[in-house]
């Protein structure tokens, strides 16, 4: 067996199967922490949470979307956000739909 035959037959899973073996083997347990701005504007940021199976069905619905309007296995979906929650649950959605992310930072200029 060659090196390179090797190295594809043990390549490690795919970032999408990754988080799907997480939701599967942990469904309630927190994935995520993020902060929320108080709905009066004024005060410290407020923590929510998302479960592991909360953010699945936020990812299969992303997923699910992105197939919907045509995205095929290995095409490019642009992503154009600043860091946050929504970031992570649309990359994942990407990858879950068979895609791959190009990031686009806000800082980033049109050059």
């Amino acid at each position: 067996m060659s090196d390179t035959q090797t190295l594809i037959e043990n390549r490690p899973p795919s970032v999408a199967a990754l988080f799907l073996e997480r939701v599967a083997a942990t469904p309630n347990a927190e994935a995520y922490r993020y902060p929320v701005p108080p709905a009066s504007g004024e005060g410290p940021d407020e923590w929510k949470s998302l479960s592991w199976a909360q953010a699945a069905e936020r990812v299969y619905a992303i997923a699910a979307g992105l197939i919907e309007l045509g995205v095929r296995p290995e095409q490019r979906v642009a992503l154009a956000s600043s860091t946050r929650v929504e970031w992570i649950l649309a990359d994942l959605g990407i990858l879950c739909a068979g895609a791959a992310t190009t990031t686009i930072y806000p800082q980033t200029n049109a050059e």
